[in-house]
């Protein structure tokens, strides 16, 4: 168990004022490219520019860029909602149920055979590739 008595708490944060005022003058749909300066993470930029999207209730997108460099995309501030009739939906709900019950169905019915299913692993080294993979913190 850690040493609770010897942490070092701070309340130090990252001051946003540029980030804010510079996100202050783009529009919804602009790309932009910027060039990390010496010591500074993309990881870290990017937390601050979205942080300060987020106060300036905007959204950004990352997009993919070259080393020394952070892209993204001004998104609407707003999220595209689905206007779907509840009648829409219930189709929707009872065609995924169907096509699952359908795939299980054939999936004992080749089990039962002894015929792996399409893509199911056959041997231990391909059911342990197939396994998912532990995220580490």
């Amino acid at each position: 168990m850690p040493d609770f008595a010897k942490a070092e708490v701070s309340n130090e944060t990252t001051d946003l004022t540029p980030y804010r005022t510079f996100l202050k003058h783009l529009e919804v749909g602009q790309a932009v490219t910027l060039p990390l300066e010496q010591g500074e993470t993309t990881r870290k930029v990017m937390r601050a520019l979205n942080l300060a999207a987020g106060y300036n209730s905007m959204r950004i997108a990352r997009l993919p860029s070259d080393n020394g460099a952070v892209r993204f995309r001004v998104l609407s501030p707003t999220k595209r909602g689905m206007n779907i009739s509840k009648e829409a939906k219930r189709a929707r709900v009872e065609k995924a149920k169907a096509t699952r019950a359908a795939r299980r169905a054939e999936h004992a019915q080749l089990a039962m055979m002894g015929v792996p299913a399409e893509g199911e692993p056959t041997t231990p080294q391909e059911k342990a590739s197939t396994r998912p993979r532990r995220r580490r913190r």
